[in-house]
């Protein structure tokens, strides 16, 4: 009876094993079909098209190696910063994935992760580019991501927006490995006579959320017109040094957002100095200067030679910018000027931390740049 009962154990731990092991080749074969059918392929990104970035540099950097010894030392530096740049590119791909080596990690308290060292894709669909996700960092050198997976396979343009205050080595775009990637089909983003904007931290990006929502980045969507972006976080003085540079890629329109970064004698030393060298080489391209914003704090701040960036210190700053405007007005044609008084709202519900934009701010930023820039289209 003993015999018996063993031999019926047996024989049902054998059959629930094999039943079992049955079951789990099918399964493995099945994860390997998947696996299989969704495998994701890498390419370089520099292969693609990259646009944003000034002619003869290296890597994804927006100054020309001929610059370092030619600006100061904080503005070459702030160079590599990837702010502006963006890589297009075509595919059939359901799914995208990111790979990326960053230069340093970086890290700020007033700006997330994404928008610092991170990328955001946009689609271009019914003549407009629509949002398409983002890559998260990992708080490493490199970082992987899937940006966006399960779509229904169709040939689309992209446009990948690189990181706003970090570098980046290397980046590699992942897609099914049934799929296609190429260079734009369509050009769409018009690459003669780009926008150059020369601005501060807020021009660079800070604080937008993500590399897509800062003001040149929204310009560049709407009009599709390329934008180079020349911002250099607390370092932009109306420097003819810079000029030099940008004015190399024949610009259609300079914007130059220098304000905030510059006291009032800066301004009137420098500024007339930058207008001159344009117009040497340039004198009709249209030249526009915009006023600091009154820092959201400066309302509480008492008058005394203890407090920086109290209400006086930012008038004296415009008001330095509206006597060159004035006086190079008379010399000169094709001189706009944009009070800052309405540039983003007066609400004071715009910035981050009293100075750098939010998304309001920069999207309210790029609403007055943009019906400036159509108005002086119009003429």
């Amino acid at each position: 009876m003993i015999k018996i009962v063993i031999s019926i154990y047996c024989f049902l731990i054998f059959g629930i094993s094999t039943t079992y092991c049955l079951s789990l080749h099918i399964i493995s074969q099945a994860t390997d079909a998947d696996t299989s059918a969704s495998s994701i392929v890498y390419y370089n990104a520099s292969e693609f098209e990259v646009i944003g970035k000034l002619p003869d540099t290296n890597g994804y950097s927006r100054l020309p190696e001929a610059a370092k010894t030619n600006v100061r030392v904080p503005v070459w530096n702030l160079s590599k910063n990837t702010a502006g740049i963006s890589i297009r590119f075509t595919s059939n791909t359901t799914t995208v994935k990111l790979r990326w080596t960053l230069k340093n990690n970086s890290a700020f308290a007033h700006m997330t992760p994404i928008a610092i060292k991170g990328f955001d894709l946009y689609a271009y669909e019914n003549n407009r580019w629509k949002f398409v996700g983002v890559a998260r960092p990992q708080n490493t050198i490199t970082n992987q991501a899937t940006i966006i997976e399960g779509m229904f396979k169709e040939d689309r343009e992209y446009l990948l927006n690189l990181p706003l205050y970090d570098g980046v080595e290397l980046i590699e775009i992942g897609i099914d490995q049934n799929a296609f990637i190429k260079k734009p089909a369509k050009q769409i983003i018009n690459r003669t006579s780009p926008i150059i904007f020369y601005g501060t931290s807020i021009t660079q990006g800070a604080s937008a959320s993500r590399p897509g929502l800062t003001y040149p980045g929204l310009t560049q969507r709407n009009l599709n017109r390329e934008v180079i972006n020349l911002g250099f976080s607390g370092n932009c003085r109306f420097e003819k040094e810079v000029a030099e540079l940008f004015m190399n890629v024949e610009p259609g329109i300079i914007i130059l957002d220098c304000t905030p970064n510059s006291r009032a004698d800066t301004i009137k030393k420098n500024l007339p100095e930058l207008v001159e060298y344009i117009r040497s080489e340039n004198d009709t391209v249209p030249i526009v200067f915009i006023e600091s914003i009154m820092r959201d704090f400066a309302y509480f701040k008492e008058e005394n030679s203890s407090n920086v960036w109290t209400q006086r210190v930012i008038d004296e700053q415009n008001e330095a910018l509206l006597a060159v405007y004035k006086d190079k007005k008379r010399e000169y044609n094709h001189l706009y000027y944009l009070k800052s008084d309405m540039l983003i709202g007066s609400a004071q519900e715009a910035t981050i931390d009293g100075v750098h934009f939010n998304d309001l701010g920069h999207f309210r930023a790029y609403e007055s740049i943009l019906a400036l820039i159509n108005e002086i289209s119009e003429q």
